[in-house]
């Protein structure tokens, strides 16, 4: 299912949730929203699912319009062909899983052939022989399992997720993002994800959508979003940002290097500040003279208090809006003069 929103907006007692927001969701394809607390996506997420209501624009799944402020359509939730799998799992607490699963068919009338279709979703999902446990009964990654059998069981045509894997141990997390992602990949879905881990945006999405404030910043893939990003608070939030100059250009610690490796290189010099183990390598930070602290990696241990010298090749360097700002060109200047 293709899913298209135009001039989306929503605001909570004079206070704006969701500016004027226009997004598609491609077929197919594996959305993520990602930003802090407070920037709209659960708000975006819940009026496409019709748990809130727009106070302006259109909604259209395959061309046909399921909400629009101007024409007074509004389909209910039920009949949106969408699934929903949610943060606390949402799970009946008195009911089995056999029962939390069939709970959405039923309430779709979707009766015939139930079984068969409860059992087909729990399939999916590895959890055939466990139809009489209750939730209680169930470990986390387990519940978390239910909560998706109950959504695909529908077939929908989009899956939505709410921050479904915020509740989860780290490396239980990690477990369940790849098997969701495949499941998600291997059924032909269209999903909606939201997140305010960058690890989970980034391992899991076809697309990301990047949101502060209640608009979009950015939309784009994973690898796009990570080395070009278009705005600052982008560069900021996703990955570690070296800045060379305020909001207008950056590298990442990845591109720093410790020694001179092109003609072209510019030479940075700095202080180390800290030194810090993270099992392949060491994440050093540096305060730099005139720029603020960076961060780059080293496969030897540093001395707190050393002199250095960091070097980053001019390709390497990500230009934001207003980089020909005479500030940027100047530290250029002094860089290339180490």
């Amino acid at each position: 299912m293709k899913l298209e929103m135009t001039g989306i907006q929503k605001s909570f007692n004079q206070t704006p949730a969701l500016l004027p927001t226009d997004l598609t969701l491609e077929h197919g394809k594996f959305t993520t929203l990602l930003g802090p607390s407070g920037c709209g996506k659960t708000t975006l997420l819940r009026m496409l699912a019709g748990l809130e209501q727009p106070d302006a624009g259109e909604i259209r799944a395959d061309g046909q319009c399921i909400y629009s402020a101007a024409k007074r359509i509004d389909i209910p939730t039920h009949k949106r062909n969408l699934g929903m799998v949610f943060q606390d799992f949402a799970l009946w607490p008195h009911m089995t899983v056999y029962e939390n699963v069939a709970f959405g068919l039923k309430a779709g009338k979707q009766k015939s052939d139930l079984r068969q279709k409860v059992n087909e979703a729990l399939g999916m999902v590895r959890l055939q022989g466990m139809e009489d446990r209750y939730p209680h009964q169930l470990s986390g990654g387990q519940q978390q399992r239910v909560a998706f059998a109950r959504a695909v069981a529908v077939r929908p045509g989009v899956i939505l997720f709410d921050e479904p894997l915020s509740a989860l141990d780290a490396v239980l997390r990690e477990e369940m993002r790849i098997e969701m992602m495949s499941l998600v990949r291997d059924m032909g879905l269209t999903a909606l994800y939201v997140t305010h881990d960058q690890i989970e945006a980034m391992s899991m999405s076809d697309e990301i959508v990047v949101m502060q404030k209640g608009r979009i910043l950015q939309k784009g893939s994973p690898e796009t979003i990570y080395s070009a990003p278009s705005d600052p608070y982008v560069a900021s939030f996703i990955g570690k940002s070296n800045w060379l100059t305020p909001n207008q250009s950056m590298v990442r610690p990845e591109h720093v290097t410790w020694n001179k490796t092109g003609h072209d290189d510019l030479c940075y010099p700095g202080t180390v500040l800290s030194v810090s183990y993270v099992g392949e390598r060491y994440e050093v930070r540096v305060q730099m003279e005139g720029l603020g602290v960076w961060t780059a990696y080293m496969n030897q241990r540093m001395c707190v208090g050393e002199r250095v010298q960091l070097y980053v090749a001019p390709e390497r360097i990500c230009r934001m809006d207003g980089y020909d700002h005479p500030s940027m060109k100047q530290n250029e200047a002094i860089a290339v003069a180490y």
